[in-house]
């Protein structure tokens, strides 16, 4: 498959403070990133975190250290920021995740996309041999570069016997991705040489959304990482709205906000970064 990573680098919302781990070459180009730790020891005060829409989808493996007890769930593409405890309890808790790109869930898993919005759910119900095949070796090692080992060693098996693609989507994806989200129907109907109707279909059974509001989410995800990357004195407002399409600010706000939760500036506070 052609690699769109190069093209495409979703963040969340706060970039700096997470422990992401960039996959080997010949899995770039399906998943984002691994990411957890191995050990985290309980703390005081529970503490939340904001997860913003990023268009990526996660198998989470989660150990319960004083108990010995595992959960893993997969958390599909979601469209609204919500809010995540970050307490731990008592003995603390080791977490490895799975970060898949949104074009390349369904190079793995067992069925198709089409109720994975905003879905937070037992990873059997995609994933029916992960417990199997690596959920055991998880609890078995003690480093990250072992747990990312044994999940790339899991991921290329499922990818060398991997389920039936749409090629012909995949052309309305690249031209989604290359365009940062700036397209119109007709120009994913161009490029895959299908109707609206097949596109909205297909899109639902490979990805779980629309290609209109995943083209809305690319786009905001590319706002959000210029936002962040660029220095302060450079970042513009009026630049990234006449840039992406936006037709006024308040758009621009409004459309940013239902994604973010905040606006541009808190959202900006809260990466910890500054715009002028």
């Amino acid at each position: 498959m052609f690699n769109l990573s190069p093209l495409y680098f979703p963040i969340t919302a706060k970039p700096n403070h997470t422990s992401e781990f960039l996959p080997s070459h010949a899995l770039q180009p399906f998943i984002r990133c691994f990411w957890g730790s191995v050990d985290v020891e309980s703390i005081q005060q529970p503490e939340t975190e904001t997860i913003i829409p990023d268009t990526c989808m996660d198998i989470i493996w989660d150990l319960d250290r004083e108990s010995g007890n595992t959960n893993t769930f997969f958390s599909g593409i979601n469209d609204t920021p919500f809010e995540v405890s970050s307490d731990r309890k008592p003995g603390g808790s080791s977490t490895f995740g799975i970060r898949f790109h949104f074009w390349a869930v369904h190079f793995f898993a067992d069925d198709h996309l089409r109720n994975v919005l905003n879905a937070h759910v037992d990873v059997d119900q995609y994933f029916g041999t992960f417990k199997k095949e690596l959920g055991h070796l998880l609890e078995k090692v003690n480093s990250m570069d072992e747990r990312i080992a044994a999940a790339e060693a899991y991921l290329l098996r499922r990818l060398e016997r991997r389920g039936r693609t749409n090629d012909r989507m995949m052309n309305a994806v690249y031209t989604m991705v290359k365009q940062k989200g700036i397209v119109t129907a007709e120009d994913m109907e161009t490029s895959s040489n299908l109707s609206r109707r097949q596109l909205e279909r297909l899109f639902q059974e490979y990805i779980g959304v629309s290609p209109k509001k995943t083209a809305d989410l690319v786009r905001f995800q590319n706002v959000w990482r210029e936002m962040c990357h660029l220095p302060g004195q450079t970042k513009n407002m009026q630049d990234l709205i006449f840039a992406y399409g936006y037709s006024h600010q308040s758009h621009f706000i409004n459309n940013f906000k239902k994604y973010a939760g905040r606006t541009p500036l808190e959202a900006l506070v809260y990466a910890g970064r500054r715009m002028s």
